[in-house]
């Protein structure tokens, strides 16, 4: 593995950044953040390294003697707030070498330091990525790499940014392919919401502009603001704007801006269990589970028994998690291919239902994080590890990397036997799973119509 910068600051905490032309190789640091909510799942890596603003990083890994191989641009998650490329949970050489490609996992900027000048100002990572996608092109040759043979991928947050991307005319040449990790139904906020937590953020800072505030400031806004908002979404996320178009999700908009012709989509099968698994059940309530439904589905009676009739003995807090999932992420996939697959973009959905034992866990949102990377060592304090069968994981990690890997290679995702797996159609009734056992075929959950508004 080799850290490098791809950027730097030039104009002060908010400025625009300059390029780095030449290979500066670095010690690895992370963008300033505090420990992560999905810490119990995760475990404790993100505490192990130096904290900077100025963490404009990368980090290549290659297998040795490479030559014009295929790329793959990592970004990873954290609810736009934490998380960073240069973790070891993303030490990607066993990746590299198993699929004989070059990886590289990108930092970028969270928390408040993703907004210029206040929440609603613009969204700062978007200038960074770009950035580093250029720095990939100009020096991935020297690291073995094709800088035609891109694929863009990105989970949860990253996976945000990399469908901003892709939508980006910018972005346009910079990569040629998409990989999505369990992106999350998130409309950018609009001035509204922008404003709203704003006026959390000055009293939190007692008026000092995000510009002359210390980082510990800044995390602690970052802090009231997700207490603020706890229970009710993320306190903190982009914005629209000029980069971030506010129907960034709307299906039509979407797969009409897209400038890739292969898109590969991944998703957990109890996705929210990572935010909630660690809730009091008596946080939850039937008529809270009934008020989400109700508020996200176009016809919440029918989904709620349908939902309780699936699962008799679900608690309150059980079928929140579910409908969670199939809202924000499950059935978004679904409604995204469809449309992108009628655009004539070639789309695959591929389900991830291996269980962790940890409790309340389940198959959560990143738990298919160390079968991607195939880098079980990398995550030895993970709770959501403890216990897993070292023969499962090592069957289950060579079909979800050696899938995720063909796509790389080929921009279809295929099983390690070289079977193709399927290629969705708007019409599609099945779709390709993998769990304990190894790849199935289950039936697209096509029995909801969801509520999706772009704020006003």
């Amino acid at each position: 593995m080799g850290v490098y910068r791809y950027a730097q600051r030039s104009a002060g905490r908010f400025g625009k950044l300059s390029e780095i032309t030449g290979l500066a190789e670095a010690q690895p640091a992370i963008f300033p953040q505090t420990p992560g909510s999905l810490d119990w799942l995760l475990g404790p890596a993100l505490h192990e390294l130096p904290q900077s603003e100025d963490a404009f990083q990368l980090a290549v890994f290659a297998p040795e003697q490479a030559s014009e191989l295929p790329v793959m641009v990592f970004l990873p998650g954290g609810g736009f707030v934490s998380g960073a490329g240069t973790v070891r949970w993303y030490d990607a050489q066993n990746f590299a070498e198993q699929q004989n490609c070059v990886v590289v996992v990108v930092n970028y900027r969270i928390g408040l330091l993703a907004h210029r000048q206040s929440v609603g100002g613009g969204n700062l990572p978007v200038e960074e990525l770009l950035l580093a996608l250029q720095w990939v092109q100009r020096h991935i040759t020297q690291f073995g790499g094709n800088p035609q043979e891109i694929t863009l991928a990105g989970q949860s947050a990253g996976a945000f940014w990399a469908f901003v991307l892709a939508q980006l005319d910018e972005a346009r040449g910079l990569f040629k392919r998409l990989y999505l990790g369990s992106l999350s139904y998130q409309p950018p906020m609009n001035q509204a919401m922008a404003d709203e937590r704003n006026g959390v953020i000055g009293q939190a800072l007692d008026g000092t502009a995000l510009e002359q505030a210390s980082t510990e400031q800044l995390l602690a806004a970052g802090g009231a603001l997700a207490k603020a908002w706890a229970g009710r979404g993320l306190g903190l996320y982009p914005s629209a704007d000029g980069a971030v178009p506010a129907d960034l999700f709307e299906v039509s908009q979407a797969a009409a801006r897209l400038h890739v012709p292969e898109v590969l989509m991944t998703y957990t099968a109890d996705e929210a269990n990572a935010f909630i698994g660690m809730a009091p059940e008596q946080a939850f309530s039937i008529e809270a589970v009934c008020g989400f439904i109700a508020g996200n589905f176009a016809q919440p009676q029918g989904v709620f028994e349908a939902l309780a009739a699936e699962a008799p003995e679900a608690t309150a807090k059980q079928l929140m998690a579910r409908a969670m999932t199939l809202h924000q992420i499950q059935l978004y996939a679904t409604e995204f291919a469809d449309e992108a697959a009628d655009n004539g973009i070639q789309v695959q959905l591929l389900g991830f239902e291996v269980h962790s034992p940890l409790p309340n866990a389940g198959s959560a949102h990143c738990f298919e994080l160390p079968f991607l990377f195939g880098n079980r060592e990398a995550w030895h304090d993970a709770p959501m590890l403890g216990g897993f069968s070292e023969d499962v994981f090592t069957t289950a990690a060579a079909e979800f990397s050696g899938a995720v890997g063909s796509f790389v290679r080929s921009g279809t995702a295929s099983s390690t036997a070289g079977a193709l797996l399927a290629v969705h159609e708007s019409t599609a009734q099945l779709m390709t799973v993998l769990d304990e056992s190894g790849l199935a075929t289950r039936p697209i959950d096509r029995r909801f119509a969801t509520k999706r508004q772009v704020p006003a």
